[in-house]
């Protein structure tokens, strides 16, 4: 399974870059270091947090894949390490189309009972590279403010033609999603259950819980 996993990850089209964080503002990018975990070969988090409503907030990507396997996991604290990135805030999905995608409203479980003024991290994690994955984080502080509409607006958009596959821990398609301008499409449902730590190899992703679901159908 390992194999055919990595070997139909190697058969994916590649560009320079393979997709930008722009909304939380990410902590940086280069596209040489950005196999890297946990960010990206940024190790140092950003002294300008962007502010995340608790009750939820667009993740707004700049797909340069026309088909991606894409998650996103949350680490806490002030500068956390990689192996604290075990919550899962968008279980992995399959994502068709280049260009603008936006993650709907990502909530934070109220489980996880985060108090406004707290930091922490967003990563986001991809499938576009044939020797592991792809990473880029967001650092952010909690808030119990809410987006405006117009800065919701803003800060999610879809290209025309986007499209969602969200998979379940089988692997198997839950239900498919069109994209366009409106940033309520497609919305994610978080999880408050742990997964796998995001800052695996890709062969470590492909086994990890998290990860299984993620190639299940590449």
């Amino acid at each position: 399974m390992l194999f055919n996993a990595l070997t139909l990850l190697a058969a994916l089209p590649l560009a320079s870059a393979h997709f930008l964080l722009t909304w939380p503002d990410r902590r940086g990018f280069d596209d040489d270091k950005a196999t890297g975990g946990p960010c990206g070969g940024f190790d140092t988090p950003s002294s300008n947090r962007t502010e995340f409503p608790l009750s939820g907030a667009p993740v707004q990507l700049d797909m340069h894949h026309t088909q991606t396997k894409v998650a996103v996991y949350l680490a806490l604290g002030n500068n956390p390490s990689a192996d604290d990135f075990t919550i899962t805030l968008v279980p992995t999905l399959s994502e068709e189309g280049p260009s603008n995608f936006c993650f709907g409203s990502v909530n934070i479980p109220s489980n996880l009972n985060i108090s406004a003024g707290t930091n922490g991290t967003l990563q986001v994690v991809s499938n576009g590279d044939p020797i592991g994955g792809l990473y880029q984080c967001a650092d952010v502080t909690f808030v119990n403010t809410t987006l405006s509409e117009s800065d919701y607006k803003s800060h999610c958009q879809n290209s025309t033609g986007v499209k969602v596959t969200q998979e379940n821990m089988a692997g198997q398609p839950n239900g498919t999603t069109s994209g366009g301008s409106s940033p309520s499409s497609p919305s994610s449902s978080p999880s408050s259950t742990p997964g796998a730590a995001a800052h695996a190899t890709a062969g470590a992703w492909v086994m990890g819980a998290a990860g299984m679901a993620a190639f299940a159908l590449l």
